[in-house]
């Protein structure tokens, strides 16, 4: 671990520890943000008891860039989620967390179960204006049933991020020499 709070483990996969449970997770091109705690250090009354946050955030909310989506353990306790962190579940596209926190806080919010998987936007032109490459020619899109994304799908994403100019679409039986 770095003193930035960086940590690189292997996989292409970097964490970065926010403070407390919120750390911001990097891989494959998605950002994840666990447990959104920002608030200053003081009190927080649950129930009868006060809790006291001893220590702020290491970057504030306008600080860690966009979220790709936020996995909220649960959403009882001001120690995973405080009022600031409730206020960026706002401006994220999807907060994963348990059915009864769904049911509570709303918005963007869906339940995950526990062993079950949720399906991401992944950035793949994102990726291409990153990695500044001359030409991406998108593979495995087509001709399959259970595709979600095809074609169609990729010139918008690519001119989204300003990449229309690098992304190449082939078509089957295609080759770049033709």
């Amino acid at each position: 671990m770095s003193s930035t709070g960086t940590s690189f483990l292997p996989g292409s996969v970097e964490v970065r520890l926010i403070g407390g449970p919120t750390a911001l997770i990097e891989m494959g091109g998605v950002r994840l943000l666990t447990d959104p705690t920002f608030d200053p250090p003081g009190d927080h009354p649950v129930g009868n008891r006060v809790l006291v946050k001893t220590h702020g955030p290491a970057v504030a909310p306008d600080g860690i860039g966009p979220v790709d989506a936020v996995l909220l353990s649960h959403d009882q306790h001001p120690d995973n989620l405080d009022d600031t962190g409730r206020r960026l579940l706002d401006t994220v596209p999807v907060v994963l967390t348990t059915g009864s926190a769904a049911s509570r806080i709303g918005g963007t919010t869906k339940a995950l179960a526990p062993w079950r998987r949720a399906l991401l936007p992944r950035p793949a032109a994102r990726a291409a204006r990153i990695l500044d490459a001359p030409v991406v020619i998108p593979l495995h899109v087509e001709g399959w049933k259970h595709f979600t994304q095809g074609p169609e799908t990729i010139a918008p994403a690519f001119a989204r991020h300003g990449a229309t100019g690098q992304l190449r679409l082939l078509a089957p039986g295609e080759s770049t020499t033709t």
